[in-house]
């Protein structure tokens, strides 16, 4: 065998021809590795190219009114599986209700919701926001009263005397000036938080309108 090897080698020497295996395929080289294929664009499969949007967005619901509560705009778009969370009341400086702020889990969501909204007669409408804007809004949580009515006399005693038999943090108590609306005098007001929401409501049911040395107080319930 070995001399028919031998004798065939020198005859392709002696009169070198291409061979027709080696001038029809590549080479290739032996690897131990299992070859992978390149992915191939499959028209049929859309999604490999168009990847679902993902990572959070952000969305400001704007037409709501000062007694839209969070639970309100979960119930508007359910389905979408948002928690309290996922959604912060935007204030103005006077503590006024001019939007929701709304995390959601994919942009996809977030277009789910507008269409949601859509459908049942654009009550509101969702505009999207960058996380800066999400993140500069304070979540009160409903662990926030905002105590309005104080007088301009009023000191840090008299909040405390106000409160007598609740529990919550001291060092949170803020008293502060705003413009009142349509006017140029001054509403006198403070913020105090609660260990939870529960405690909180119990602030508003027991002391909401009591009075602060003689001005009667109103509380209301920071979500």
């Amino acid at each position: 065998m070995n001399g028919v090897v031998r004798a065939a080698l020198k005859r392709a020497h002696a009169h070198p021809l291409p061979l027709p295996i080696l001038t029809q395929q590549p080479l290739r080289c032996f690897s131990t590795e299992t070859g992978t294929v390149p992915p191939q664009h499959n028209p049929s499969n859309p999604s490999f190219f168009d990847a679902p949007k993902t990572g959070l967005a952000y969305g400001r619901l704007l037409g709501i009114h000062k007694h839209t509560l969070k639970t309100d705009v979960i119930n508007c778009l359910q389905g979408l599986n948002l928690t309290l969370h996922d959604v912060k009341m935007e204030y103005t400086r006077t503590f006024i209700p001019r939007s929701m702020m709304v995390q959601f889990p994919s942009q996809h969501t977030m277009d789910e919701a507008v269409r949601m909204i859509n459908r049942k007669g654009r009550l509101f409408k969702l505009e999207r926001v960058n996380r800066e804007e999400w993140d500069i809004v304070t979540p009160y949580n409903g662990r926030t009263i905002l105590i309005q009515g104080i007088p301009r006399n009023a000191q840090f005693v008299d909040i405390e005397r106000i409160l007598s038999g609740c529990e919550y943090d001291h060092s949170s108590v803020n008293i502060f000036t705003r413009p009142a609306p349509d006017s140029f005098d001054l509403n006198r007001m403070a913020t105090v938080r609660f260990p939870s929401s529960t405690q909180a409501m119990n602030a508003f049911i027991s002391k909401n309108g009591t009075y602060c040395v003689n001005n009667r107080i109103f509380i209301q319930v920071l979500q």
